[in-house]
């Protein structure tokens, strides 16, 4: 009797410890991989990135980054369980004699270097992901690697979150360049964004238009528009007003990304002297510093300056004291791929906007809203603006009050952590001869000394 109900007791402590090893192990792992860090989100892709960590983790799941990034110093920054790779500076010299975009060459970098390798194979060992999800297509040859060469403990999904089509784009760039150097990283980025087409489990569009193309290659596609979080509180209005008291000021927001720059300059040609001396144009972002460098701008750059506030990357706190004092926000995008996140921030902030159709895509159904005006052509667009300008302030009612909601990025990617969970976990075979390591806690060690001990075959 003793020896049964000893049984029992080890049967329930078993039970137990399953149970509460089935819930850690029931939490959904998701691993995205890219060519820059996400914990302090910048620009677009920075954003989009970090945002679906946060809704994937506010649903339970566990979430990690690894960036393989061309500059170092964002290891400081990194979440716990991040991986951050800094390609090095012998790479750096490769990449300017062979003319190479860093994210097209990341996986390159990786490829030469086994030390690296052995990182990011350790730290997808170690969490062992339910999902592997490609930021862009570009270190989709090193999963690949991952995959075929290093053996994979099996059971993840791979996807593809993207952010524009690609090779498109960059063919856009090149040819607008007139640069034949542009020509590898064309051919490269097609090669590897069709391959990883061809491969994925489930494509993540941003747009109908990119979904409509990507499913020429891939039949699981599914859009899940570009969103914003509710703007941080104003931090140096009072300072910010004083500073531009007597103006009025139209807002444009970008990185450094260059069609923001050309966008600019094209809808803005051939300078700002269609602006009156008490209106101004406030630049904020990484796009300052392209604008400010450019010899379409250095033209006329003294008229220039005197209209324009080229004020460089803000902290939230103070874009949104900008955003808040703007009498206007101009959307000047004439090319580019995917869809403008500034579009849903400057929607969702009821703020005046004049801007071309193309930043519209994604958002065509406020494009006809009554504080949203359009023009494609730059002679139209300025018109436009120096009106808005000029013009009385316009109140803005919230009268699409559930519509603004639905640009939030807690709407916008909504259904990514259910589509996420449904898709095949696939089992990849190790090469013969290759025994996956995994660590094994306190807990796991416990429950197999048990079941060892009642006579049990633990699960596999």
């Amino acid at each position: 009797m003793a020896s049964a109900a000893r049984a029992m007791y080890y049967l329930a402590a078993v039970h137990l410890l399953s149970g509460r090893l089935r819930q850690s192990v029931d939490a959904m792992r998701y691993m995205s991989v890219g060519t820059y860090p996400i914990s302090r989100p910048v620009q677009g892709g920075q954003l989009r990135a970090n945002a679906i960590h946060r809704v994937l983790r506010g649903q339970g799941w566990e979430t990690r980054h690894v960036a393989v990034a061309p500059y170092g110093g964002f290891a400081r920054d990194a979440e716990s369980g991040d991986l951050h790779v800094e390609m090095s500076g012998k790479f750096h010299k490769k990449m300017m004699q062979n003319k190479w975009r860093p994210d097209v060459s990341a996986s390159n970098f990786i490829a030469d270097s086994k030390a690296h390798r052995r990182e990011i194979t350790r730290a997808l060992d170690d969490f062992r992901p339910d999902v592997i999800a490609l930021e862009q297509c570009w270190l989709w040859p090193v999963i690949r690697d991952y995959i075929e060469t290093a053996g994979a403990h099996g059971g993840f999904s791979i996807v593809y979150s993207s952010q524009n089509v690609e090779q498109d784009l960059l063919a856009q760039e090149a040819i607008l360049s007139g640069k034949d150097a542009d020509e590898w990283n064309v051919r490269r980025a097609a090669e590897i964004e069709l391959d990883l087409l061809a491969q994925a489990d489930l494509v993540v569009a941003v747009s109908e238009q990119d979904a409509a193309c990507f499913s020429k290659r891939n039949s699981s596609v599914v859009v899940a528009p570009n969103g914003i979080w509710q703007r941080d509180k104003p931090t140096g209005l009072d300072r910010w007003a004083s500073r531009f008291s007597g103006l009025r000021t139209a807002l444009f927001v970008g990185s450094a990304h260059p069609p923001n720059a050309s966008g600019f300059l094209a809808m803005t040609a051939p300078d700002l002297g269609f602006l009156s001396p008490t209106e101004r144009i406030l630049v904020v972002g990484g796009v300052a510093d392209l604008i400010r460098g450019d010899e379409r701008f250095l033209r006329c750059a003294d008229l220039n300056n005197a209209r324009i506030e080229l004020l460089g990357v803000q902290d939230g706190g103070t874009l949104s004291a900008l955003i808040e004092l703007a009498d206007v926000v101009m959307l000047p995008i004439a090319e580019g791929g995917g869809t403008n996140i500034k579009t849903a921030e400057a929607l969702y902030n009821r703020k005046r906007i004049v801007a071309t159709p193309f930043a519209f895509r994604g958002y065509e159904r406020f494009a006809h809203d009554q504080n949203v005006e359009l023009a494609d052509h730059p002679e139209h667009f300025q018109d436009l603006l120096a009106k808005a300008l000029r013009g009385k302030s316009m109140q803005i009612e919230p009268t699409h009050a559930g519509q603004l909601e639905s640009l939030l990025w807690t709407a916008t990617l909504r259904n990514l952590p259910e589509q996420f969970a449904a898709l095949p976990r696939h089992r990849r075979r190790a090469p013969t001869g290759w025994r996956l390591s995994r660590p094994v806690d306190g807990s796991r060690r416990f429950l197999r000394a048990l079941s060892r001990r009642l006579g049990l075959r633990e699960k596999s």
